[in-house]
């Protein structure tokens, strides 16, 4: 771009060959000074140049009307009399700026583009940096995690769950049919086979047998089957192995061959796999057979112990075929049956919560009661972890433990945010419980094994046993936060 021309001093004028007056050099002095203050005062380049916007008209070199006359016609009213500054105004100079404005512009949009690209790719690194702290911090829960991550099954619910005896193996019975096993772990859960369409409807019951050989099963049409563990192969199948209409709701392995089931009627039914059918049935309450466990009489010959809905506890006899012994009724059902202290003592969970205990060998009324702190509570389930503490799977979604021979709560082993807790199992070396519901598709691991150098007497001292959560739990306790501070 071409700027203005300064006045030239004095000595540099081009004088014409004519005469002219001669040029008083104060006039001269003082012409060249009011021309410079009126061209320093015009101009504004940094305006110019940042702006764009200012055009030919908007440049006034000075007040002089004169002046304005020559910026505008050039050089039509100047005289070889007159000495006058000549300013030339290059088309090729205006349409230059006018480029250099687009240019100007276009350089605008390009740098914002560049900036709108800059903050998408910030905001990209930024997630990438999210992503990777999001996974160091996985990384570092699952190195610290002591019990295997939730196990979750697509598409299906959870209608039974059972822990291999011997190996690290869990097996889920769902309610399209199919039962899948899994090897877990404290890194992950390693699927290893589905065994598709073992039934036809929802699995209801699913247990190993003691060996761990065997992988029974009944579903809701009340089919019962017999699955080898290792191959997967249906070993034998029971179809209709209850009456219409009457689910099958407990089983029982009593030995390698023999098992039993029972439903909601009443109905014990006692299968040998040898001879592929039903060995023998008994009826001998109407009300449904919700837990059974088998257990040595005083011959050492096994007997069926079976936990009714009526409140009362039946001794069924294998060899004999035949019921031996009632217990009087309780005040509320029955839901499940275990053996403690070396199978001296028989528990039975209730439906308002309470544990009953029966001495081996007397079963016709309990010895001893313990009531729930959560009141109206029901146990679904028990799992007996040492010969002193149980575990409870409560219908308010606590899972509870609880010693026994003394009673005492010892507090929270786990929650199911306010889902029952129906099914419940132990691992086969005592360190692990696996809990969920019957609405559910995911599978809790609890991690216990603090329980085999549990000090009951010191641990019993210091804590509310309502709402102490163990460390199995998760869940710090107010006690816990505040002793920190001190």
């Amino acid at each position: 771009m071409c700027l203005p021309e300064v006045q030239k001093p004095t000595e540099h004028l081009i004088i014409s060959d004519e005469e002219v007056e001669p040029v008083d050099q104060n006039d001269v002095i003082q012409e060249i000074s009011d021309d410079e203050s009126s061209s320093d005062s015009s101009i504004d380049l940094n305006s110019w140049n940042s702006d764009g916007e200012n055009s030919d008209d908007d440049i006034s070199m000075s007040d002089d009307s004169n002046n304005e006359d020559n910026l505008y016609n050039g050089q039509e009213n100047s005289t070889d009399d007159e000495v006058q500054e000549v300013i030339y105004v290059d088309d090729s100079d205006t349409n230059d700026d006018e480029d250099d404005d687009e240019n100007d512009d276009d350089d605008d949009d390009e740098e914002e583009e560049e900036e709108e690209e800059d903050n998408e790719n910030d905001d990209e690194e930024q997630e990438e940096v999210d992503e990777v702290v999001d996974a160091f911090i996985r990384a570092s829960s699952e190195r610290n995690r002591n019990h295997p991550p939730n196990l979750s099954i697509d598409d299906s619910l959870i209608g039974g769950l059972s822990f291999h005896p011997k190996l690290n193996v869990i097996a889920l019975g769902l309610s399209n049919g199919d039962i899948t096993m899994y090897k877990y772990s404290n890194a992950k859960n390693r699927h290893l086979r589905t065994n598709d369409n073992v039934h036809l409807k929802k699995i209801m019951l699913l247990e190993f047998n003691d060996t761990g050989d065997y992988l029974y099963s009944a579903c809701r049409d009340n089919n019962v089957s017999v699955s080898d563990t290792e191959t997967g192969k249906m070993k034998v199948y029971f179809e209709k192995a209850h009456s219409f209409g009457s689910f099958v709701t407990s089983f029982s392995s009593i030995d390698e061959n023999i098992f039993a089931t029972g439903d909601e009627d009443g109905v014990i039914n006692v299968w040998d796999i040898r001879a592929n059918g039903c060995k023998f049935s008994l009826k001998k309450t109407e009300d449904s057979i919700n837990s059974m466990i088998a257990v040595n009489n005083s011959n050492n010959q096994p007997t069926l112990a079976c936990a009714s809905s009526d409140g009362t506890l039946s001794i069924i006899d294998i060899s004999s075929k035949k019921m031996v012994i009632q217990s009087e009724p309780y005040k509320s059902l029955l839901t499940s049956c275990v053996t403690m202290k070396q199978k001296t003592k028989l528990v039975c969970g209730t439906g308002v919560g309470s544990l009953i205990t029966f001495n081996a060998g007397d079963y016709n009324m309990f010895n001893d009661e313990f009531p729930c702190v959560d009141k109206n509570a029901a146990v679904n389930r028990l799992v007996p972890v040492t010969e002193n503490i149980v575990i409870s799977a409560l219908d308010n979604g606590k899972i509870r433990a609880t010693n026994l021979f003394p009673n005492c709560h010892l507090g929270i082993v786990g929650h199911h945010q306010e889902m029952s807790v129906d099914l419940l199992d132990i691992s086969n070396n005592g360190h692990l419980i696996a809990s969920t519901s019957y609405f559910s598709n995911t599978v809790k691991f609890w991690n216990i094994e603090f329980f085999e150098n549990f000090d009951v007497k010191k641990h019993f001292k210091k804590i509310d046993p309502k709402e102490f959560n163990l460390p199995s739990s998760n869940v710090v306790n107010a006690t816990d936060f505040f002793s920190g501070l001190q």
